[in-house]
């Protein structure tokens, strides 16, 4: 049976509050206010700002960075809960707290892809009037669709596996009682004697999941739009299997990412194990290799498309102008997944090594997708000038601002909710 101190241990996020939290918190702020002044910029000064131009005669590209970073946060919050369906319908017990991380982690990622729409439109109404027209020819609008619906799915699966953690820890008094309101509606319904129903609810609900995510990752999108050939990365059916693929990649490294800075932040060395990190490792590691194999797919498709512009596209990724590009994101990519792979190999770990490396490869495939969104985009189909892209600084402050939000609701999460799971563990006496 745990001791108490182990209760006291993993408890420790929600009662002690460092000044290095505080410094975070604030740090998060500020990015989230750079964020929103990023936002009333191009709402009241238009997107001339920001550098994005019409295609065709204005040598312009109307998607960016923001694009890119609603891809890259898709994946993760696809990759994360799919990962902790994982854990959760195969009882995978040792790497239960991944799949609370993946479970906190979702919501937030889906809420910040969101919000890369609604930077990419440039006005609030516009949002509202796609909702109302909905333009049922464009990929990104169901894409949009499904992704909303398994954020929906995501909330209700975090509040089922919650509950009984809250529970414990609201009567045990270790939870804020200034948010004892909140607490009383989300634990509505809640009996302790059940909790073994609430865990086959669990269940079911990850296995939806499981069901719902190759709709979202590799479904009706590609199958639908697939044949089009109108963008590199849009050209054959190979891209749903390779955003599924990305997904795991990046929810992977990001599980890794956080538990890694959870376990340095409160000493839980027993609950993220050196064992369980590097076998986590190397999971990321085959997934960014299939993400990486998809990848060359879908470029080495658009070789022989029908479309001459795709295969003059496909040349220059190669040994062009955007093969720097190209390797770059690889470097990024591959450097990480021989470290995490070499460190199972060797049975040697490193905890700053391994979140760092997550860390590189996260900001590779963020690289990966942007590139290849803006990368045909450059090259029109018709004989109009070559496009000029760089990402403006208003683009930087949204995405920086994203991340700070994520952040900083992974900061609130610590001091809210259950973030590592203790049921079972006896409380101090």
């Amino acid at each position: 049976m745990s001791t108490p101190s182990a209760r006291t241990r993993l408890t420790e996020p929600l009662q002690d509050t460092s000044r290095v939290y505080y410094a975070l918190v604030g740090v998060a702020l500020v990015l989230v206010l750079g964020m929103l002044y990023s936002f009333v910029t191009v709402l009241t000064q238009g997107h001339a700002v920001t550098g994005l131009n019409n295609w065709g005669t204005d040598a312009g590209v109307p998607w960016g960075l923001d694009i890119g970073a609603f891809t890259w946060w898709a994946l993760m919050g696809v990759g994360a809960i799919a990962l902790s369906a994982i854990i959760r319908v195969f009882r995978m017990d040792d790497y239960e707290p991944y799949a609370r991380i993946g479970e906190l982690v979702t919501p937030l990622a889906f809420l910040a892809s969101f919000l890369h729409i609604l930077f990419d439109l440039g006005q609030p109404f516009r949002v509202f009037n796609t909702l109302l027209y909905l333009p049922l020819e464009s990929p990104i609008a169901w894409d949009v669709l499904l992704l909303g619906g398994l954020g929906v799915l995501s909330i209700a699966y975090l509040l089922v596996s919650i509950r009984r953690d809250l529970h414990e820890l609201y009567h045990d008094g270790v939870l804020p009682s200034a948010l004892s309101p909140v607490y009383d509606a989300l634990l509505i319904g809640y009996e302790p004697a059940a909790a073994n129903d609430g865990r086959d609810v669990q269940w079911w609900l990850a296995a939806a999941v499981l069901v719902f995510i190759p709709v979202v990752g590799g479904g009706l999108v590609p199958f639908v739009w697939g044949p089009f050939g109108v963008n590199i990365n849009w050209f054959g059916a190979i891209q749903g299997p390779t955003f599924l693929a990305g997904s795991m990649t990046v929810g992977a490294a990001t599980l890794l990412f956080v538990a890694g800075v959870l376990r340095f932040a409160y000493d839980l060395d027993d609950v993220f194990t050196d064992v369980t990190l590097r076998r986590f490792g190397v999971f990321t590691g085959a997934f960014a290799f299939t993400y990486l194999l998809g990848v060359f797919y879908e470029v080495q498709t658009g070789t022989f498309a029908a479309d001459m512009a795709d295969p003059t596209v496909s040349s220059l990724v190669f040994q062009g102008p955007l093969a720097p590009l190209l390797w770059l994101a690889i470097a990024a990519v591959v450097l990480p997944t021989i470290y995490l792979v070499v460190q199972q190999a060797l049975g040697r770990f490193s905890l700053a090594g391994t979140v760092v490396f997550a860390g590189v490869m996260l900001v590779g495939v963020l690289h990966q997708e942007t590139w290849l969104t803006v990368g045909g985009l450059l090259y029109p189909d018709l004989m109009y000038p070559v496009g000029e892209y760089t990402p403006s600084i208003y683009e930087w402050l949204n995405l920086m601002g994203t991340t700070a939000l994520v952040a900083l609701g992974l900061l609130v999460f610590a001091k809210t909710l259950p973030v590592v799971a203790t049921n079972g563990v006896e409380p101090d006496r």
